[in-house]
């Protein structure tokens, strides 16, 4: 027998939010198929394993079965003799994972976050039942399971959430109560890296300088004559920091920086000690590291009398390096200027200290907005970067196209909040597929992003598992690769 519903009458029944029951469906808790007129066709047994599951009585039963009640608002019986001891929230003013109102006790359980989720389902992996736990008391439990690690704290959640329930904030506070032998090994071990030898990979200083002296002869022969890697240059301008994992991975792509910079005439350095930028406290949700690494860099601004401060590219690192500064340390931000590559940037462009050629990329294009300086900047801050990055692209991109949706609502390529260092790979992937379906649907033949992350796991992974064929760049490579340059021999003549 077929029980045929929509989803509103599915939710009367139940007693719950209609997205609820898209989320029971889409879930697989309760099998249904599309049918006419927005109907879904549900099988008898499943429908009727529903009601048992939740103390109702179906509102339709088969004439082979007659004893069922069919009053279509039936009492629920209870019984007087239950062996339950009954579940008592004296103690949830104590609860450690919450101290505001907005983190769990607001929660109207409507299913939004739920839908909004890319990765709900996995794992039983649910953020409304992520609240509801922290709101139990549950935190034991909430605490040794990998729900936190799992999620990309990409904020969607946030975005469609009706009662504004700080959910990110939530999961954040799960991670810092795990102990530090718990926490995925690659994060911790930057953490600790970090504070021990300066930045997240261990790179001694030595080769370090090296590297940065050799990369900067090749620059001067190729495309910047004069040029000589500024370290540690007191009074320099603008200090500019490096997330370690490009002296690494792929040193050369340091040049694209530091072109656009000698190109625009800025007084900058680096400095030779605590120059990393990323910031891997915020993954773990070590604060106390946070602090220490961001107090680093302060330091460094201070000692080489910067006026200026460029903060990491990467979103995590942007949002880390800015979380702290705000937070503990006001006074310093009256010391110095803060500068996100969006902001330095079109400040070069609008003072016509850099020139664009918009006819070397003839790709059409599209940009992919980065979770921390779209939609964790602006609540958190106040201030987006979602119209600034698109200037920058479309001055060197003129075949540009949008994602849908984007800004605010744009999908999280499945990489941030750590997923990328973190063992979850097959998740990571998995979350990754809207994405993915984004870029295809958008045509787009070359995907600009500002974050490392990003690049990595759209260039690297999604381009493998979902056959994109795309080429991604970062915002700055872009820019680098549009620069006017004079010619090295009309400078020598």
């Amino acid at each position: 027998m077929i029980y045929e519903a929509k989803v509103n009458d599915l939710a009367e029944e139940f007693g719950v939010h209609r997205n609820t029951i898209r989320n029971w469906i889409n879930t697989g808790v309760l099998p249904a198929q599309p049918g006419p007129g927005r109907r879904y066709l549900i099988q008898w047994v499943d429908y009727k394993r529903l009601c048992d599951k939740y103390g109702r009585q179906p509102r339709i039963v088969p004439d082979a079965d007659p004893t069922i009640q069919t009053d279509p608002y039936p009492a629920i019986p209870r019984s007087s003799t239950s062996t339950h001891p009954p579940v008592r929230l004296e103690g949830k003013a104590g609860n450690s994972l919450y101290s505001s109102p907005a983190l769990a006790d607001l929660c109207v359980t409507c299913g939004s976050c739920a839908g909004a989720c890319p990765i709900s389902g996995i794992d039983d992996l649910d953020p409304r039942k992520i609240v509801r736990m922290a709101f139990l008391g549950l935190e034991a439990e909430l605490i040794e399971s990998d729900w936190p690690w799992k999620c990309s704290l990409c904020g969607k959640c946030e975005v469609v959430c009706p009662m504004n329930i700080e959910i990110v904030q939530l999961m954040r506070r799960i991670r810092a109560q795990r102990d530090r032998d718990k926490v995925p090994a690659a994060v911790q071990k930057g953490v600790i890296t970090c504070l021990e030898k300066g930045n997240n990979l261990g790179i001694p200083k030595e080769d370090f300088l090296i590297l940065l002296k050799g990369l900067g002869k090749e620059l001067a022969q190729t495309s910047c004559p004069g040029f000589v890697t500024p370290i540690d240059v007191r009074g320099a301008r603008l200090l500019v920091t490096i997330n370690s994992r490009i002296p690494f991975v792929e040193p050369d792509t340091l040049s694209w920086w530091w072109k656009i910079l000698h190109a625009a005439g800025e007084s900058w350095t680096i400095s030779s000690e605590y120059w990393e930028g990323a910031n891997w406290g915020i993954h773990a949700s070590d604060y106390k590291a946070m602090r220490t690494i961001v107090k680093r860099i302060i330091d460094n601004v201070e000692r080489l009398n910067c006026k200026a401060l460029l903060l990491p590219e990467c979103g995590h690192a942007y949002y880390a390096t800015r979380y702290a500064l705000e937070r503990w340390f006001p006074e310093a931000l009256q010391q110095f200027k803060m500068y996100t590559l969006f902001d330095l940037l079109l400040e070069y462009l609008n003072e016509q200290r850099i020139q664009l050629n918009p006819k070397l990329h003839t790709k059409q294009t599209t940009f992919h907005d980065s979770c921390n300086y779209g939609r964790h900047s602006k609540k958190t801050f106040g201030q987006d970067y979602f119209a600034e990055a698109r200037i920058l692209t479309q001055a060197c991109c003129k075949r540009y196209v949008e994602m849908t949706p984007n800004r605010e609502d744009n999908y999280c390529c499945g990489a941030g909040g750590g997923a990328w260092a973190d063992p979850f790979r097959a998740e990571r992937v998995y979350h990754g597929r809207l994405k993915a379906r984004q870029i295809s649907e958008s045509g787009a033949k070359l995907v600009v992003t500002a974050c490392l992350n990003c690049r990595d796991q759209i260039q690297s992974a999604l381009n493998r598992e979902f056959n994109l064929r795309v080429e991604v760049q970062y915002l700055w490579e872009l820019i680098a690769n549009s620069l006017v340059l004079p010619s090295p021999d009309s400078e020598n003549g």
